[in-house]
């Protein structure tokens, strides 16, 4: 059945279940569909255009980003291991193929580039015969990079803290904090991330990214500000404002915070930061001026 919502639901879109729990600060795009017995989507969540989910369960922690054309679902997407869980601060982009067959669990903070495949059964010559067939869960850790164009067959696992190469094709699990790339998909470097750098190390990373915002901003019509580093800290200041309170607005790089004084510009630069990677969560989306 079709259930009464309070969250943005698009033209030409449909959210069937049994049972929903979706949150209201969530927005689905146009020509969606999306059924499953049981929904659960976290606040801050934003699902794209022509998006078809399908699938036993679906539960969505908090600011997931998944864009235009996504599709979980095909063969075997309703039976009874057909789970899927996504954690928190996801980012699932164009065009990529989850089939949760069997279950499919991924962690938090975790990229999955466009055109992405993730495969949970794999059949289709006669097993009477001798031909292969695989059948099994797929589990992503947390904080995970998986680029454009990979391709991940059943029963894999790969550990937290991952980064994988470009088109990868991932046959066997990956242990934690490794970099893996090719096809098959092969550890390079094991227990390389994360990397521990040192204050001048993270001063010189933020100095870059603060001087290629400051350059982007300077095309926008905005009010002048200033910024002073630490090597984690970066400090917004705006001359233009009388009020002593709301001149300044500190990002701490380390805890991941915020304070003072918060506007447009303060969060077209925290939008900026999660260019890179440094993402710093409110209780608002995303949003660049």
């Amino acid at each position: 059945m079709s259930l009464k919502h309070n969250y943005v639901l698009g033209k030409n879109s449909e959210v069937v279940a049994k049972e929903l729990n979706i949150h209201d600060k969530v927005v689905i795009g146009s020509d969606c569909r999306i059924k499953c017995e049981k929904i659960t989507i976290g606040k801050n969540s934003q699902i794209g255009n022509n998006v078809k989910i399908s699938c036993k369960t679906l539960e969505i922690g908090d600011g997931l980003y998944m864009a235009d054309g996504v599709e979980i679902g095909r063969g075997g997407s309703q039976g009874p291991n057909s789970h899927v869980k996504i954690g928190n601060y996801v980012g699932i982009f164009e065009n990529t193929i989850i089939n949760p067959s069997e279950k499919v669990t991924i962690g938090d903070n975790v990229g999955i580039g466009g055109e992405v495949m993730i495969w949970t059964h794999g059949a289709w010559l006669d097993v009477m015969q001798g031909f292969p067939a695989d059948f099994g869960p797929v589990t992503i850790g947390n904080d995970v990079w998986l680029p454009a164009r990979c391709i991940v067959l059943p029963n894999v696992e790969i550990g937290d803290n991952c980064v994988i190469g470009i088109g990868s094709t991932l046959n066997k699990s990956i242990p934690e904090g490794s970099l893996a790339a090719g096809s098959p998909c092969k550890v390079i470097k094991e227990n390389y991330y994360p990397k521990k750098l040192t204050n001048s190390e993270k001063y010189n990373i933020l100095y870059s990214i603060v001087q290629d915002y400051t350059e982007l901003i300077s095309m926008k019509k905005v009010p002048s500000f200033g910024i002073s580093l630490t090597h984690n800290t970066i400090t917004m200041i705006r001359d233009y404002e009388l009020d002593e309170k709301k001149k300044r607005t500190v990002f701490d790089i380390d805890k991941r915070i915020i304070e003072g004084y918060e506007c447009k510009i303060s969060e077209d630069l925290r939008d900026y930061l999660r260019r890179r990677g440094v993402k710093i969560h409110t209780t608002r989306m995303f949003q660049s001026l």
